[in-house]
């Protein structure tokens, strides 16, 4: 049994390991690695880190190395391979993931602390002759003679010296050794250095993919992570690690063919719809004495549920702990989909402007369509437009080859439920705000939207395009499929309430579109 004491080299606080590499003591060694941990751990808690079939002292003195390896700044020195050679790459990898998970270490900086360490070894000058120190000389260590040009210009030297400002270097106490303020500024003055050369490290990987990076007078500069033109720089170091667990490590969308990358979605849709249409068909709505809010109408009511949905997903799009999840769940990603996000993505908005313009027509034509379809009735038509209208993005978008395609919102639903509305109304007679005083036949209104769309189909395929106008086709093609195919299985209106053009019951009455409310056209 290994004595963990004795291997663990101890720190100034014992139950806080050792996370900086100026604190790494004169007497660590590779193999015997660093205290990480209180109290080793027991077989149980190895087996869980590791899995069955690494000793608990093996698995201990592992970790114990691995540690000192992420302060010391080896992790990638081969030269110290032979002392881990005995366990296998996925036990050290998990090893690793253990320690990062409970253990915040900078390995970066650790390992360019150790860089610089060594470079200064390589270009150090030749050792001189032995000097016999008295007095406070003897207290403290040698201190080297120092090439600034004050120390050159006393030791008699005529030669002109150049008067650029020199780097700021700390520089120890002979008598007292370095102060905690001489530790601070080493360790500052070596982060610096290390965010200079990720800076540096950056621009020459942009330069050898081809990307232009911003200039430095640019707000997105000044982002600690990489950012869209038009968005705002992201420079609090947690919101960025939000950001860059939310983006995840994939560049490039998987290589699929397009059957490949739409057939999981195309089922799912298609059996969520034919499961949605048979509770269509037996669902009966409640009674007032079993409905939570009796004195709501349930068309009101379904309405304020599903925007209050809307509202809710809005608000965790601006929690960063969320993104990861919302950016897996609650959108659809074509280069990479997710078959629930067809439907998902209808109640996900991250603007309030697009939030608003949806559910404000989504609210006014809803009401409507329920009263027509019923509770059941109206929200498997809702989720076959939304569905639907995402589907046809993910085919289209796929053929075309724009992977790179994200597309979230209820523009979709609402589309198809507006389309199916004014087809199923196209014979009725609708105002707004009390003009014209005769009304405009509903296929008009149908019209119009039609022809707005038909516009937006122009751009529908432009790289700078921020419509998704394939999804907005799609949902409103499939709304007005659904609204009939509704009525031929007598889900719908009644016939007798769908009037015909210049005769029918209906066609004297005139609907306000906001109000609901119906009246007599003028005679």
């Amino acid at each position: 049994m290994y004595n963990f004491a004795a291997l663990a080299i101890d720190t100034p606080d014992r139950h806080k390991p050792m996370q900086a590499y100026q604190d790494l003591p004169a007497e660590y060694k590779d193999k015997l690695g660093l205290f990480f941990s209180r109290k080793p751990l027991s077989q149980k808690e190895i087996d869980s880190i590791f899995g069955e079939g690494l000793l608990e002292e093996d698995g201990n003195q592992l970790l114990r190395i691995l540690h000192g390896r992420r302060v010391a700044g080896t992790l990638e020195d081969p030269a110290f391979s032979i002392h881990t050679a005995r366990f296998s790459k996925q036990q050290i990898q998990r090893g690793l993931e253990y320690l990062r998970r409970h253990i915040k270490v900078d390995e970066v900086l650790n390992a360019g602390l150790r860089a610089e360490d060594e470079l200064s070894q390589l270009e150090g000058t030749p050792a001189e002759e032995p000097t016999v120190k008295t007095g406070a000389d003897a207290l403290g260590p040698e201190v080297k003679p120092d090439p600034s040009p004050s120390t050159q210009a006393n030791a008699g030297d005529t030669k002109e010296v150049k008067q650029d400002v020199p780097v700021p270097e700390v520089k120890p106490d002979p008598v007292y050794g370095l102060s905690v303020f001489d530790q601070i500024r080493a360790r500052n003055q070596a982060k610096e250095k290390v965010r200079l050369a990720r800076i540096e490290e950056e621009k020459q990987r942009a330069i050898a993919e081809g990307r232009r990076l911003p200039d430095d007078d640019d707000p997105r500069a000044r982002s600690l992570v990489e950012v869209d033109e038009g968005q705002r720089a992201i420079t609090n170091p947690k919101i960025a690690k939000y950001h860059r667990e939310a983006m995840g490590t994939e560049t490039e969308a998987p290589e699929m063919s397009v059957w490949q990358r739409t057939m999981p979605s195309i089922f799912f849709y298609v059996l969520t719809i034919g499961f949605l249409a048979s509770l269509t068909m037996v669902y009966t709505e409640p009674e007032d004495k079993y409905r939570l809010c009796p004195e709501i109408s349930p068309a009101v009511a379904t309405i304020a549920t599903i925007v209050a949905i809307n509202s809710m997903v809005m608000l965790l799009w601006r929690i960063p702990q969320m993104w990861k999840w919302m950016n897996r769940y609650m959108i659809l990603v074509v280069g990479k989909p997710r078959p629930i996000t067809i439907f998902t993505a209808n109640f996900s908005h991250q603007m309030v402007s697009h939030f608003l313009l949806n559910m404000a027509v989504f609210s006014l034509i809803g009401v409507h369509l329920h009263e027509d379809l019923g509770r059941m009735g109206f929200i498997a038509l809702l989720m076959a437009a939304g569905g639907g209208g995402f589907l046809g993005a993910l085919i289209g978008y796929s053929y075309k080859g724009m992977l790179g395609v994200t597309s979230l919102g209820a523009s979709a639903s609402t589309v198809g439920i507006g389309a199916a509305y004014f087809w199923d109304h196209r014979n009725d007679r609708f105002r707004i705000w009390g003009m014209p005083q005769d009304g405009v036949h509903g296929i008009v209104w149908w019209a119009l939207g039609v022809s707005l769309f038909t516009l937006e189909l122009f751009n529908s395929f432009a790289k700078e395009s921020k419509s998704d106008t394939i999804g907005h086709w799609a949902g409103l093609v499939i709304g007005m499929c659904a609204i009939e195919l509704m009525n031929m299985a007598g889900l719908g209106r009644k016939k007798g309430d769908r009037p015909e053009v210049g005769n029918g019951p209906g066609t004297e009455l005139v609907k306000d579109i906001l109000s609901g409310e119906e009246k007599p056209a003028r005679k």
